[in-house]
């Protein structure tokens, strides 16, 4: 008779279910932006049992003042305002909610999640914020072709207003205005504009769009000056200093006449008038042109009795 030799192996003792407590957040991060504050922040993919994250029935941010007498999370927790947030799954996550409540106050922010069987993650990293009296951007603003630029300007608000250029961040302007020297001439720019506090920030206002155009004259030459020649009336003033100068325009009117072109280029800051005659009193004025045909207006005025 055969022996059958049975062998049975040891399973061990039953493990207990998982509870699904979804890991705290660890990076939640907020800003007050005019009468709310954006909160956002990533849901971890684990489980605090080390095991994904599949059970998410509530996720809520709770906002609240400090405690009068000392800081105790519960305290806090019980007398903060609830908000619910969107949010279901692992990933990033964010909401707004309106805080014009607390304007004045110190607050302390922190999330936390829940499965479906009511347990709940620890809190959060906890957020402390000031919300300050709403900072609200100007509901509009020009932005045009200036010299060597563009110029954005703004009304009803002096403070500092973060600009934008196709979409980044490209300085600050205060009292209604910021100039931005590296605009290009014949480029298109889309400019937005957005109001900030001390701690807090309007929303973003634009975007604006602007072809950079030269419709700027250069400035009106300077130290005109005039002498008598030898039959002639000999002219200089300083160069332009615009770099886009092109030439000069001199312009003359014999005595209490109209001003008529007599030089309608000139490349150098220099003429010299032959068509004069002895005993006539001359005025005189200059104008500079730019490349694209801008003209100044005339520079001041000098005059001259040919001896």
């Amino acid at each position: 008779m055969a022996l059958v030799a049975v062998s049975c192996g040891y399973v061990g003792d039953p493990l207990p279910p998982a509870l699904n407590i979804p890991q705290p957040v660890q990076d939640l991060r907020a800003q007050q932006v005019e009468s709310q504050v954006d909160a956002f922040f990533t849901i971890p993919p684990k489980t605090t049992e080390n095991l994904p994250v599949t059970d998410i029935a509530r996720v809520e941010i709770r906002v609240g003042r400090l405690p009068e007498d000392g800081w105790n999370i519960d305290t806090w927790a019980a007398a903060a305002k609830a908000v619910a947030v969107d949010a279901t799954k692992a990933g990033p996550a964010e909401t707004s909610f309106d805080v014009r409540e607390f304007t004045g106050s110190e607050v302390v922010m922190a999330v936390r999640m829940a499965n479906k069987k009511g347990r709940a993650s620890g809190w959060s990293n906890l957020v402390t914020l000031r919300i300050e009296t709403p900072v609200i951007t100007p509901s509009d603003f020009v932005a045009d072709s200036a010299p060597n630029g563009a110029l954005i300007t703004w009304k009803g608000f002096t403070g500092p207003v973060i600009v934008f250029r196709d979409g980044a961040r490209i300085g600050e302007g205060t009292n209604g205005q910021f100039f931005d020297p590296r605009a290009a001439l014949g480029k298109v720019y889309n400019y937005e504009i957005q109001a900030r506090g001390d701690k807090a920030q309007g929303r973003k206002v634009g975007p604006k769009s602007v072809t950079i155009e030269d419709r700027f004259p250069p400035g009106a030459p300077t130290g005109l000056n005039v002498v008598a020649g030898a039959g002639t009336v000999e002219l200089s003033w300083n160069p332009n200093p615009e770099p886009d100068i092109h030439g000069y325009t001199v312009s003359r009117a014999v005595g209490t006449g109209a001003f008529a072109v007599v030089a309608p280029f000139l490349d150098a800051p220099a003429y010299t008038d032959r068509d004069v005659q002895r005993g006539n009193r001359y005025r005189y004025v200059v104008t500079a042109l730019d490349l694209r045909k801008n003209q100044s207006i005339p520079s001041q005025e000098v005059e001259i009795t040919v001896p």
